[in-house]
């Protein structure tokens, strides 16, 4: 994205956006240059600068700290449990653009224990990678019986929600599931992908079981969520002996 001071986008945004764009970048950790280099490499006053900093600080890309100075959000999506909702839902609810990578598909035998999970000798996989504005936040498998994913292949899983693919097109209803979360050490891999930090020792493991209205399995999903930005909610209430 290039600077120009004699567009038709008023100077801040067009400074917003190239901070935005490079903060997703990774170009920042913590906090982004001070005003007077802003100043100096678009050649604006501090008054514009400001006002870049400020449009971004409304988005939720930066925030003040009262006596420190402005830094980098550190962005949470918050999925409340209880609700059977897709990443684009809660993404697109959040107000955030979300994206989905194809890492691979097709049918396998192995892992065992997947195999074993669903019953069967040879299954469905699909492996994506899940982003919010630009950031890796899931490493997501998902694995399912032959005949579902040999149908559920049939369509391009680049961008769409997989639910969406199974309600709406193939005519499944997905009734209940059920959802294990724990933590795990990323391995290097893993790590590459979401583009954590060499010495990152953890991340979150969510195992969801998705069953149709007669209980039958139609899909086990194993995705791994980026701790430092991803965190579950959910609503409690206190059992009272009557």
């Amino acid at each position: 994205m290039s600077f120009d001071k004699h567009g038709s986008l008023p100077l801040h945004l067009q400074i917003s956006n190239i901070l935005k764009e490079e903060i997703l970048k990774g170009s920042y950790t913590e906090k982004i240059p001070p005003e007077f280099q802003l100043m100096e490499r678009f050649g604006v006053s501090r008054s514009t600068v400001r006002q870049a900093i400020a449009t971004l600080v409304d988005d939720g890309v930066l925030e003040t700290r009262q006596g420190i100075g402005t830094f980098i959000a550190n962005r949470h999506i918050e999925e409340w449990l209880g609700n059977l909702s897709s990443f684009i839902e809660i993404t697109n609810e959040m107000g955030m653009v979300p994206s989905i990578e194809v890492l691979g598909q097709g049918t396998a035998r192995h892992p065992k224990e997947v195999a074993e999970t669903l019953g069967l000798a040879q299954f469905y996989y699909t492996h994506r990678l899940r982003l919010a504005d630009g950031i890796p936040m899931v490493i997501e498998k998902q694995y399912y019986p032959l005949a579902i994913g040999l149908e559920l292949a049939k369509y391009d899983l680049s961008n769409v929600s997989t639910y969406d693919i199974l309600e709406t097109k193939m005519g499944h209803v997905l009734w209940d599931a059920r959802q294990l979360i724990t933590c795990i050490a990323p391995n290097e891999e893993e790590k590459k992908l979401l583009q954590l930090d060499a010495k990152t020792c953890c991340a979150i493991l969510s195992e969801r079981f998705v069953n149709n209205q007669n209980g039958e399995l139609l899909e086990y999903e194993r995705s791994i969520y980026r701790a430092d930005m991803y965190a579950f909610n959910i609503n409690l209430t206190r059992r009272r002996s009557m």
